[in-house]
């Protein structure tokens, strides 16, 4: 094939490119081929897992602060990315779980959601996607959106039919979805050694 292959992965907030598929992406980056990250979200509510940084600053530029970490991971990796502008919903806890903001990723109608990630694929013409499985790779409420719109949007950006206003369609050949965080299974994989893990 003479044209330039092009991957694109969907990732629901800026440092998922980083932890789920980013040796994946380099490589093919190193193979010759254009790679775009799609971040749904701008991880406004994430949250500071290094005591380090556990500091009122942080948290007061913590959007900033992940939007350098991915201009950082962009230089790193060699992918170009693209922001598709929603509110990050957070991870509920607690029992029972708290509802999600009303501005969040998670609540915006499927349509809606979808329509940015449509337009990107038009432009880009990825002829392969990935994102993550039904679960969203573990229930974070985000991922599992994340799974949906790249699923629709998959759909959606070949169908002349369906948002005419972003342009010619293109169908991308295959959606793959990325392996996801199984504890439960992993735990019945065999060691190296013959032995199950505990």
């Amino acid at each position: 094939m003479s044209e330039q292959l092009r991957l694109m992965a969907v990732h629901a907030h800026p440092d998922d490119e980083s932890s789920k598929g980013a040796a994946t992406m380099a490589r093919y980056v190193r193979e010759g081929v254009r790679v775009m990250v799609a971040t749904c979200t701008g991880g406004e509510r994430g949250s500071v897992l290094n005591p380090a940084m556990d500091r009122p600053e942080v948290w007061e530029h913590l959007s900033e602060i992940r939007r350098k970490e991915m201009e950082a991971a962009r230089e790193i990796l060699g992918v170009e990315q693209a922001w598709l502008g929603f509110v990050d919903s957070g991870l509920p806890e607690g029992d029972p779980l708290p509802p999600l903001p009303e501005d969040c990723f998670a609540l915006q109608p499927l349509e809606v959601a979808t329509a940015p990630l449509v337009r990107l694929i038009r432009e880009f013409r990825p002829h392969v996607v990935t994102t993550y499985d039904e679960n969203g790779g573990y229930p974070h409420p985000d991922h599992i959106m994340c799974h949906q719109v790249s699923v629709e949007a998959f759909e959606a950006a070949g169908d002349p039919e369906r948002y005419q206003e972003f342009g010619e369609p293109w169908q991308p050949l295959k959606l793959y979805y990325q392996m996801g965080f199984q504890p439960e299974a992993d735990r019945g994989v065999a060691r190296r050694d013959g032995r199950r893990r505990p």
